[in-house]
């Protein structure tokens, strides 16, 4: 539960965050726009703007994805154990456990004489086979390890939705400024929600194709 909550809470995870902020602004002045000028209908020039703004959100979520495959030490072949294992998301106890037994399969790999570089990269990708085995078993969709971030910010989105909201029918009389930000609030916490499930698929996908090659 300690190692999900410092997932959900890893914030600086998210990348090419310029590219998803442009998309919330081209959203949220298209909403104004609409809003203010054509409230009782849609125009192609609402149209548009709103189809701008999901176009460079969907280009961010694979430049985010891509990002994170460069990055994630579950991808990337390594006969460095030390520096695989700071690279997951453990906390140091399981690190100094999983440490010990990476070095003490690559000792009886080297007495089997394989080189020392050869025996920390098969005990590496034994640890991922294994890893990949637990996947296979459990429900493959929630134990994979990177994205848990994205429920970071669908619960910030969501607590700022509501927030405002609660501003807008109870503090002050509400206006188009609210209703806007309240809307792009609660959509960005349904894409990032979205966003979750779809990189969970892919990875499995990932996880299922490297399996083989190992």
């Amino acid at each position: 539960m300690e190692n999900l909550f410092h997932k959900v809470v890893s914030l600086k995870d998210l990348k090419y965050s310029w590219i998803l902020i442009t998309s919330i602004i081209v959203f949220c002045i298209t909403l104004y726009l609409d809003l203010k000028y054509n409230p009782s209908h849609v125009p192609i020039k609402a149209l548009v703007g709103y189809g701008s703004a999901l176009i460079i959100s969907v280009c961010w979520g694979v430049f985010n994805y891509i990002g994170h495959v460069r990055v994630n030490a579950m991808y990337r072949k390594s006969n460095d154990i030390h520096a695989f294992v700071n690279s997951l998301a453990m906390n140091q106890e399981e690190k100094l456990e999983l440490t010990m037994y990476l070095e003490d399969y690559t000792q009886d790999l080297t007495n089997q004489g394989k080189t020392k570089e050869e025996a920390s990269q098969i005990a590496i990708n034994h640890f991922k086979i294994q890893e990949f085995s637990t996947l296979s078993k459990d429900t493959q969709l929630f134990n994979l390890h990177a994205h848990f971030y994205l429920w970071g910010y669908a619960s910030i989105a969501a607590l700022c939705s509501l927030v405002l909201l609660f501003i807008s029918n109870v503090v002050v009389k509400s206006s188009l400024i609210l209703i806007v930000l309240e809307t792009a609030f609660a959509v960005t916490f349904f894409g990032c929600s979205l966003l979750f499930f779809i990189y969970k698929i892919i990875d499995v996908m990932i996880y299922r194709k490297l399996k083989e090659n190992y």
